[in-house]
């Protein structure tokens, strides 16, 4: 009687390991939905990663041109936070080689291992002469994705673009999108949808997420929090955060497992009324 009653408590310890490590396995594999926050003012201090942490954030892109807070980058991803280099200069544009320069600072950091890749924010509606040069400057933010991607295969390149980034341009010989160049090219494409509803920010979006789904890129949504200088339409700054949460539920709920969204940024978003 003892060892058969021995025997079914060993059955049922190895039954309970197996699963354990069927299961653990099975939900580690699975693709990590993005929540992220983009993080300007690296001067910041830890309350607002306490902030972050507290809001389920799994990815930060911290602006740190000169590398000086390696001890706050350290802390992000010692609580399991990838981090991305935040950097973009509208004046690239116009030269290539600065850019590969402040890339080339990356490269040369010693610490850049803790770093995941680079965030790129470069945007040519920033120019003033925009609208009177504007295929020419959308030409040069396509054709410069492409020219770092070529000189630094290794790194991951993640882009910042405009939602209405639907202008026809004509690229190595294909003529589509300019949103479509980007998600090419682009190691995941995060779209400014900025926008104060889950409904406005899917409809903005959908055809640059129709677009990666078919060609299995990643696309991650953006929220802004900040107050804007347009309509009330763009930010959720007048609504607040509990509404904002969630109306960004139901985007997440509308989203494949890998995309996400991202917050713009964390001090407007910390600051933003309840």
């Amino acid at each position: 009687m003892y060892n058969k009653i021995m025997k079914k408590l060993c059955l049922f310890y190895i039954l309970i390991f197996c699963c354990t490590v069927f299961f653990g396995c099975n939900f580690s594999n699975q693709p990590k939905f993005v929540k992220g926050v983009w993080w300007w003012d690296y001067s910041l201090d830890k309350t607002y990663l306490d902030f972050a942490i507290d809001n389920d954030v799994n990815e930060i892109y911290f602006c740190d041109s000169d590398f000086e807070n390696t001890y706050m980058v350290q802390n992000m991803v010692d609580n399991n936070i990838d981090v991305y280099w935040l950097v973009g200069d509208k004046q690239w544009l116009l030269d290539f080689d600065l850019a590969k320069k402040t890339v080339e600072q990356f490269v040369n950091y010693s610490d850049n291992y803790l770093y995941s890749g680079i965030h790129m924010d470069v945007e040519p509606h920033q120019f003033d002469d925009f609208e009177d040069n504007r295929t020419q400057y959308i030409y040069s933010l396509i054709d410069l994705a492409y020219y770092l991607k070529e000189t630094f295969p290794e790194i991951k390149f993640d882009y910042d673009i405009p939602f209405w980034f639907d202008d026809e341009i004509t690229f190595n010989g294909a003529t589509k999108p300019a949103y479509a160049h980007m998600i090419d090219i682009a190691n995941r494409t995060f779209l400014m949808s900025y926008r104060d509803s889950a409904n406005a920010m899917l409809e903005v979006s959908k055809e640059e997420l129709e677009y990666a789904k078919n060609i299995n890129k990643i696309v991650i949504l953006g929220a802004e929090t900040a107050k804007s200088d347009e309509t009330d339409i763009v930010s959720y700054y007048e609504e607040g955060k509990t509404y904002m949460n969630e109306q960004l539920q139901i985007v997440c709920e509308s989203l494949p497992n890998n995309y996400g969204i991202s917050i713009h940024h964390i001090k407007s978003w910390e600051q933003l009324k309840n």
